[in-house]
């Protein structure tokens, strides 16, 4: 069987290698050379997060820098923008662009030039007046020179802020780590499955779906938050599928600390620990001490950037931001729209990127509820991500009855990892009439006993006189 080993691997690892060069190509092309989607939030708030650590990132395009001038205030603007566009100038600018909604310019000023012009805007504009952000313009928005994004948590803003420090505050750097982690998902899925089903027709399966995902291909050429979710998420089912307790305790924090979304597995670890534990410690390490520091761990950023105490009213406050609705949008897609890809969300038009679901991968989640039973005797680990898709469905429809009803289909990605591997075990095995007809047989039975204690408790009719 070594050869089907091979075999099996080169499929794998020629996939990974497919995908990531086909999404680098795709997301780096000049039609997408700006902000797509929501990157129009997140992407700010990591370079305003980076300055306010004292953090300088990079933007160099054709030989000049890019940095952003940005005023205290419009009167601030008025009075000395004139005296700025001179500067730049004198300095050789080779583009700029002023902001209509946030006091402040964007200049690309020659590498050679670029010291000299910071020195003499010091020089020449009062202190307190202005400050700098190196790197890529921001988004024409209002108050986007200020904001952070805390209604989310940090760990996502964490990974795009290492990409911009180290690589450059450019689009395709931007979305590096999610292009990487659509890669890794494929491998994480594949493992997966395979330690559940013991088969590498089932993960190979498992890989087919996950790759030709639109979810996963929209949010990983788009440098938002779910791609990371949907990367813990999925290695936090990995984690439960090789039974990794505190391993798989760790990854749910973490895709938490992405967006609290990601948490939404949170009872089947519960379930886990419950089987599993007798240790008092152990149960609550497994089930709140680990999660909450793989949570509060990349809130560091944020925490010493604002303060704690900031941070921590601002936290609490996003819960209700989250329980909120937002007012009429045309892109809201409520979670049951989902299954069907109802109203895709798209980040892009020309060439289109769109986050549309998979109608047969969301739908099949529906109608393994009906096989589950005879899955769960053949494959019982299968019914641990499975679990975790539902509970995530489930969480989500708790956030819409409480007031969160602006959803969108985004938001699905995080249910990709763990619908692929059940997909993979579940058709692996189901393609036999049999598996429906037990499992029904074992719904009927349940039915019948139902109705049999029903009937106990029915009163009895008098009899006709006469």
């Amino acid at each position: 069987m070594k050869w089907k080993f091979v075999v099996f691997w080169v499929i794998v690892m020629a996939t990974m290698a497919g995908t990531f060069l086909y999404e680098y190509n795709f997301a780096s092309q000049p039609a997408l050379n700006g902000y797509i989607g929501d990157e129009v939030w997140y992407v700010p708030a990591s370079r305003n997060v980076l300055h306010l650590l004292g953090v300088n990132v990079t933007y160099e395009f054709n030989g000049s820098y890019g940095v952003n001038v940005i005023f205290s205030n419009a009167t601030a603007k008025m009075l000395y923008l004139s005296t700025a566009d001179g500067i730049a100038a004198i300095n050789g600018v080779t583009f700029r662009r002023e902001y209509n909604n946030l006091p402040g310019v964007y200049y690309e000023v020659p590498k050679e030039h670029y010291r000299r012009f910071l020195g003499e805007l010091a020089v020449d504009l009062p202190n307190g007046s202005y400050y700098v952000v190196p790197g890529y313009e921001y988004p024409d928005k209002d108050g986007i020179q200020k904001y952070l994004n805390t209604e989310h948590p940090f760990l996502g803003k964490d990974i795009i802020m290492l990409s911009m420090a180290t690589l450059g505050d450019e689009p395709i750097k931007w979305r590096l780590p999610g292009i990487i982690e659509f890669a890794l998902i494929e491998l994480v899925v594949v493992l997966a499955t395979y330690k559940i089903s013991r088969s590498y027709i089932a993960s190979l399966i498992a890989l087919a779906f996950v790759t030709a995902d639109p979810t996963l291909q929209a949010t990983s050429v788009a440098a938002m938050l779910d791609i990371h979710v949907a990367f813990f998420v999925g290695l936090f089912v990995l984690a439960l599928a090789y039974e990794m307790e505190f391993t798989s305790a760790t990854f749910l924090g973490l895709a938490s600390a992405v967006k609290l979304s990601g948490g939404f597995g949170w009872p089947v670890l519960l379930w886990k620990a419950l089987k599993r534990e007798n240790s008092f410690v152990r149960f609550m390490s497994a089930v709140a001490v680990i999660p909450a520091l793989a949570f509060l761990i990349p809130e560091l950023t944020i925490i010493k950037a604002i303060g704690f105490e900031p941070w921590l009213r601002q936290f609490l406050g996003s819960f209700k931001w989250h329980l909120s609705y937002k007012g009429p949008n045309p892109h809201t897609s409520p979670f049951w729209e989902w299954f069907v890809n109802y109203r895709p969300f798209y980040f892009h038009y020309g060439p289109d990127v769109r986050a549309s679901t998979d109608p047969v991968l969301m739908l099949s989640m529906v109608v393994f509820i009906l096989a589950m039973p005879w899955l769960y005797r053949r494959k019982p680990k299968v019914l641990e991500p499975f679990l975790v898709f539902w509970s995530t469905i489930g969480f989500f429809a708790l956030q819409y009855a409480l007031g969160g009803k602006t959803q969108f289909s985004f938001y699905a990605t995080a249910l990709v990892p763990p619908a692929t591997v059940v997909m993979g075990v579940s058709l692996n095995e189901l393609l036999r009439w049999e598996a429906f007809r037990e499992s029904l047989g074992f719904y009927r039975e349940v039915f019948g006993r139902v109705l049999a204690l029903l009937k106990r408790f029915r009163p009895a009719r008098e009899r006709p006189q006469g």
